[in-house]
């Protein structure tokens, strides 16, 4: 019962969009960046296998979070977890983990990666690198016809009608989950009971209680008597370790409301 008096299923599923959304955010101002030149070039193909493990994220978000929301919103969630089916493919072949068998077929694509021109230029075969696994990644995602199911051709970064086909799709999904993730939060926070300062000493002391060891349950219950006793004894502590006398003066307010 304190689980749900507290909110917590429904404040962790909010942290978890929260931070889903500055991450994609994050990634989407870099991968709209020029590339002007190899570092460039470099730092768009991390970018680029990096938010796919974001959006894996986002995929596991939509199958697991149901809110009741509007019609568009629900459509919505349908059409995200549709979209975000190829993101999974990516994340555990390419970033979550690096597959044997992806990352052979990646240097059997790429030649250049062993040329002898290149032996001693890492800078060159770890751009190349980052590129062969991505595109690797990319052309295994197949239907069972052998076709790449969401470009329906092989993928060739280095060709610029591929560049684009590739980037504007991910331009799209990044931005549409930003969207979802948005609609989410909004309806989330509206169904959250955000405490106000009458409530802090009771939610202090729940606070006080987590369980860190993740095995075990965390204690969600709440005795006002004993939590008056810990919260006069942690005064008492931050007195001795030269706390800030405004945030003393403060908790002694608290103390005292919670006792009228």
């Amino acid at each position: 019962m304190s689980a749900e008096k507290y909110q917590i299923k429904e404040k962790a599923q909010y942290l978890n969009l929260l931070l889903l959304k500055d991450d994609l955010t994050y990634f989407h101002e870099l991968l709209d960046r020029p590339t002007k030149d190899t570092e460039d070039w470099l730092n768009k193909l991390r970018n680029t296998r990096q938010v796919f493990l974001i959006l894996d994220n986002v995929r596991e978000a939509a199958q697991k979070i149901n809110l009741k929301g509007p019609k568009a919103y629900v459509e919505q969630t349908r059409q995200i977890r549709k979209d975000l089916l190829f993101v999974n493919h990516f994340r555990n072949k390419a970033i979550g983990h690096l597959d044997q068998t992806l990352l052979e077929r990646a240097v059997q694509w790429t030649p250049s990666l062993f040329s002898e021109d290149n032996k001693d230029n890492e800078e060159f075969q770890t751009i190349e690198g980052h590129r062969a696994v991505i595109e690797a990644s990319i052309n295994s995602f197949l239907d069972d016809e052998g076709i790449q199911k969401v470009f329906k051709t092989e993928i060739d970064l280095m060709y610029p009608p591929n560049y684009n086909l590739f980037y504007q799709y991910l331009w799209k999904v990044v931005t549409d989950s930003i969207d979802w993730i948005s609609q989410a939060l909004s309806i989330l926070s509206s169904e959250i009971n955000y405490h106000n300062r009458d409530e802090m000493h009771e939610i202090s002391s729940i606070a006080g209680q987590t369980e860190f060891d993740l095995k075990l349950e965390s204690d969600l219950t709440y005795n006002e008597a004993e939590s008056k006793i810990a919260f006069e004894k942690s005064i008492e502590k931050m007195k001795e370790m030269g706390i800030k006398p405004e945030v003393i003066e403060f908790l002694e307010k608290m103390k005292i409301k919670n006792t009228i």
